[in-house]
């Protein structure tokens, strides 16, 4: 699977052999400062919730493709921990890829109470997942403490974070916390951090084991 972050909470991952892709919460011109457009083409769109800086749908050209070898399962959930009062639904999609097993969690713009969050039926689809992109920001979604929380208690075997901005305003919300301060948090708290300075990552080429993978948005401007 590759994974291609554009930026903010959208994702594209596509699937090597059958090239069908899926592009994760496209947000709209000009909604996130210091980001570009998106502008992609995929086989299917998956939009988190209907905000205008996750569901862009516009922003992606879809192509015609056989059928999916992607499973996709999703959770509804709550943008806020105010059960939606503040900011109304959220869907996390999982994803599953029927030949490889590979399982990826999107989490859009998770709020919701934790404990509400991880009910047992709930850890079945989201314990031990292969890649989970987590928001780490707050305000709008779980800030650094509560990521890590999410993270040491489901486990996945490599934790991307997204919907951030950084320390010296780069690009991102004005009032989200920057990648800098959870990278700082998450170091403290033992995890093994990597970098890269792409755009991409192929689980199948490579194996980083168990860590917090820092990708870089595609489109800064």
């Amino acid at each position: 699977m590759l994974i291609k972050y554009i930026g903010h909470a959208c994702f594209k991952i596509r699937d090597s052999e059958t090239g069908y892709s899926i592009v994760f919460d496209p947000y709209a011109p000009d909604s996130v400062p210091g980001l570009g457009s998106v502008k992609d083409i995929s086989s299917e769109v998956l939009c988190s919730h209907e905000h205008f800086d996750h569901n862009f749908r516009d922003a992606v050209v879809l192509e015609p493709q056989e059928e999916s070898p992607f499973e996709v399962q999703y959770i509804d959930t709550w943008h806020d921990p105010e059960k939606g009062t503040l900011r109304g639904p959220n869907r996390i999609h999982i994803i599953t890829d029927r030949k490889t097993g590979e399982k990826l969690i999107h989490y859009g713009d998770i709020g919701e109470v934790m404990d509400d969050l991880l009910t047992p039926e709930n850890m079945e689809l989201l314990q031990g997942a292969d890649v989970a992109l987590i928001p780490v920001g707050g305000t709008y979604t779980y800030d650094a403490d509560e990521a890590l929380d999410l993270i040491r208690r489901t486990s996945p075997k490599v934790a991307i974070p997204m919907h951030f901005k950084t320390r010296t305003g780069y690009f991102g919300l004005d009032n989200i916390g920057s990648i800098e301060d959870f990278l700082d948090k998450a170091a403290a708290a033992g995890h093994v951090i990597r970098h890269t300075s792409y755009s991409f990552y192929d689980t199948q080429e490579f194996d980083l084991g168990k860590c917090i993978f820092a990708i870089r948005p595609q489109n800064i401007k």
